[in-house]
């Protein structure tokens, strides 16, 4: 972080919002970045430090707070000594009025603190006068997240209460509010689903199994290490720009012929190559009906079993019920009867549990 006094002039406020915006958008899928942007914020408003906390109704947190711990150091901190860190995590933080007045207040829009908090109302200024001594004495805050719970929050600090100084710094956060608040939103999506992916590849990880997380139209996603050395072996191959996967022709595939209207691609490769399962993977609920379905793919081995692992999380109570009875050797109409469906509502159900696990007739299952 530069120096108040090495300063770059201020860049002009169209320019200033298309800089910020690029590294905004490098920081969504790279979380380290966002340090990148409290420097930007820090460079060109004056602001003379940054730091983004995790928020809950008992604590106020700094995000990374873990790493911290150990070794006082984190992206999401700008301007603080690596000393004042430690000191303020140790010492400062059960007595921090403004973390307190933060949780009470809770700030949704770029909020002045010493507008809600002024330090003169508060006897014990032990945490004011430590503030004074980091040349910092107000700060704008502002929500980027909140979820159940909780909510994230950016503190921009300013080195005085000048009133004019403030109004700057509060009108560059309502500026940039929803830009700022949309990418943060973003990044933290993208990091859950990609922890969600890879907890799956790790489960399947531990059957020695090559899985890959693809998009609707079979574009490839992410893979574990098997699926590579399956790529690298030409069992499996992603072609053109977008990485469709395509399947060797002797590969056979359970659970899903095709993606959306996409026929699957095949090629002349290898005899001994295994099959494959599809699972429909379902997105965030929050945003169930507005992003499309990924899928799982999970590869196994010829010496393996042969018999389709299908998610029946994915049925209803009463389309598992048929399921069951019709996988005992019923059939869809004694299976409907028996769940008290009849013939016509019995084969719509029957449809609708083939469709949702690729099946393609009621013989695979018995």
């Amino acid at each position: 972080m530069t120096s108040l006094d090495q300063r770059p002039l201020h860049l002009d406020t169209a320019d200033i919002t298309s800089k910020l915006a690029q590294i905004v958008v490098d920081s969504i899928g790279i979380p380290d970045k966002w340090g990148d942007v409290l420097d930007f914020i820090i460079d060109n408003t004056n602001a003379c430090a940054a730091i983004i906390t995790l928020r809950d109704k008992n604590t106020c947190q700094i995000v990374n707070d873990r790493n911290l711990e150990q070794d006082y150091h984190s992206p999401l901190i700008r301007g603080f000594s690596l000393e004042a860190v430690g000191f303020y995590l140790t010492e400062l933080r059960t007595i921090d009025p403004w973390a307190k007045v933060q949780k009470q207040y809770y700030p949704h829009r770029p909020t002045l603190m010493s507008n809600v908090c002024p330090p003169e109302d508060y006897p014990n200024n032990r945490f004011f006068k430590w503030l004074r001594g980091q040349n910092m004495e107000d700060t704008v805050v502002f929500e980027l997240d909140h979820m159940a719970g909780y909510w994230t929050a950016c503190n921009l600090f300013l080195p005085n209460r000048d009133r004019n100084e403030a109004i700057e710094l509060l009108n560059f956060s309502n500026a940039h509010f929803d830009l700022l608040r949309s990418a943060w939103k973003s990044s933290q999506t993208l990091q859950r689903s990609r922890q969600t992916g890879q907890a799956l590849f790790d489960q399947i990880g531990t059957a020695g199994r090559a899985c890959a997380l693809v998009g609707p139209n079979g574009e490839f996603r992410e893979g574990n290490t098997e699926f590579d050395a399956l790529k690298n072996a030409d069992n499996i191959r992603l072609s053109g720009p977008a990485k469709r996967v395509r399947f060797p022709e002797a590969m056979a595939i359970y659970g899903l012929s095709r993606w959306e209207d996409f026929p699957l691609s095949r090629y002349e490769g290898p005899e001994d190559v295994g099959h494959v399962f599809a699972r429909p993977i379902a997105p965030d609920p929050r945003f169930e009906g507005k992003r499309e379905t990924l899928w799982l793919l999970e590869f196994v081995r010829p010496s393996e079993p042969e018999k389709a692992p299908y998610d029946l999380r994915v049925l209803t109570d009463r389309e598992l019920a048929l399921y069951q009875a019709v996988t005992e050797g019923a059939s869809v109409e004694t299976a409907g009867a028996s769940v008290g469906l009849g013939r016509t509502r019995a084969f719509e159900v029957w449809n609708s549990v083939k469709s949702k696990l690729g099946i393609t007739s009621a013989h695979k299952l018995r």
